[in-house]
Parts: structure tokens; C-alpha cells; sequence
């Protein structure tokens, strides 16, 4: 499994709809199919999530184990968690087309923010990022994280 660790920038191409992923963080999609990942919109925030696809497909297979594939549960889980992913690949240099919906989603413009969450990264907008790390510094205002 990998672990995404640490917040580094990079910018959105919007003329060609093309980001590059990080060294930081291209280095850590490994396994079979090592280029292949996972983007989703965030269901919390307005960024969007990355995840290596064998990593994604794992946690997917641990949330509906054992439950009927025609059931309610299931369909909706699989809904949820599969309907609305892209899957893509990794260029030789670490860069992918990011699907319009998913940019217009997270407010992509110029700068981006790439942050890592321990089995997935997210991709922010620059300015976005920026308050949500406000809003979280202001609430932990003397805490100890």
C-alpha cells in the first residue's frame, strides 16, 4: 500500500486540460499496473482524490465483502464508489488528462496544491487549499495535531 505524505505545488495546463503528477508522489503508485490511477471527486471536500488503482479497487472489495452483488447495499456502495471514478494512466513523465468535470469541479485554474493523505493524494485549487489550511489552523487554534 502506498503512503502519500507532505503538500507540494504544481499548476494545471488548462489549454491542453493536463496536470503533472509530482515526483513526490509519482514515486509512490507501485504494484501491478503502476501507472493506472484513480481520480474521484472528493465526497468532502472540493478538490479531487488520487488513488493507485490497485490500491482504490482493494478498499472497494473491503467495503462490499460478503454482501449480496444484487443487493441494495451493494448497488449503492458500488454506485458511490465506482459509477463516477476515471481511471487513467500515467504518461512517461508522470502526467495525465484530468477530465473536464473533475477540473470544473475543483475550481481548477493556474496553481494547484497536491497533498498527501496517506493511501490517496488530493489535488486542490491554490487558493482553495489556502483557506481550507486556514480554517483548519484557526480551529485547532493551542491543540496538539
Amino acid at each position: 500500500m502506498s503512503e502519500f505524505i507532505g503538500t507540494v505545488g504544481g499548476g494545471y495546463d488548462a489549454k491542453k486540460g493536463r496536470i503533472s503528477v509530482p515526483s513526490l508522489f509519482r514515486s509512490q503508485i507501485a504494484g501491478p499496473g503502476a501507472l493506472e490511477i484513480i481520480l474521484r471527486r472528493s465526497r468532502h471536500k472540493r478538490c479531487i482524490e488520487v488513488w493507485p488503482k490497485a490500491d482504490y479497487m482493494a478498499e472497494v472489495d473491503a467495503r462490499v465483502e460478503g454482501l449480496s452483488k444484487l443487493s441494495a447495499e451493494y448497488q449503492s456502495v458500488m454506485r458511490k464508489l465506482v459509477g463516477k471514478i476515471h481511471t487513467l494512466t500515467l504518461d512517461p513523465d508522470g502526467r495525465v488528462v484530468m477530465p473536464k468535470e473533475l477540473a470544473e469541479h475543483a475550481g481548477f485554474e493556474g496553481e494547484l496544491q497536491f497533498s498527501g493523505r496517506g493511501a490517496y493524494f488530493e489535488i486542490w485549487n491554490a487558493a482553495d487549499f489556502a483557506e481550507e489550511e486556514a480554517r483548519l489552523d484557526a480551529e485547532d487554534e493551542g491543540g496538539d495535531v
